[in-house]
């Protein structure tokens, strides 16, 4: 494909909808991830200082928001445009990369304020 057909709308539509279905994977890794290490006694996400649950909890967000807010911009570029054939890829897109990237904004704040360095 090349760079000049993304200007058209069902293409937009297109591959907004696969980024934001890429984005779903390490969006449900980083879900795992706080999930697995959170602490329902003391309300903490605990982890070690020394291993690389930090980096890897980090690395599965940023992977999950860039496609996401790509997926949600090319979603609201492209479906309001009447050359567009496939407005349906262009919503889901746009609702799912919205949905994505606000959760991935919501797993890093709850990260950052609930976490707990394990000195072990």
């Amino acid at each position: 494909m090349k760079l000049s057909s993304l200007r058209r709308s069902d293409v937009q539509a297109t591959v907004s909808c696969t980024l934001c279905v890429l984005s779903l994977l390490p969006c449900a890794g980083a879900v795992g991830l706080v999930l697995r290490n959170y602490e329902w006694e003391l309300g903490q996400i605990v982890y070690a200082g020394k291993g690389l649950y930090m980096p890897a909890l980090l690395a599965c967000i940023a992977c999950a928001a860039l496609p996401a807010a790509l997926a949600f911009a090319l979603g609201w570029s492209s479906s309001g445009h009447r050359r567009n054939d496939r407005p349906g890829r262009s919503w889901f897109g746009f609702f799912v990369g919205g949905l994505v990237v606000t959760l991935c904004i919501i797993l890093a704040l709850a990260f950052f304020m609930l976490r707990l360095k394990n000195p072990g």
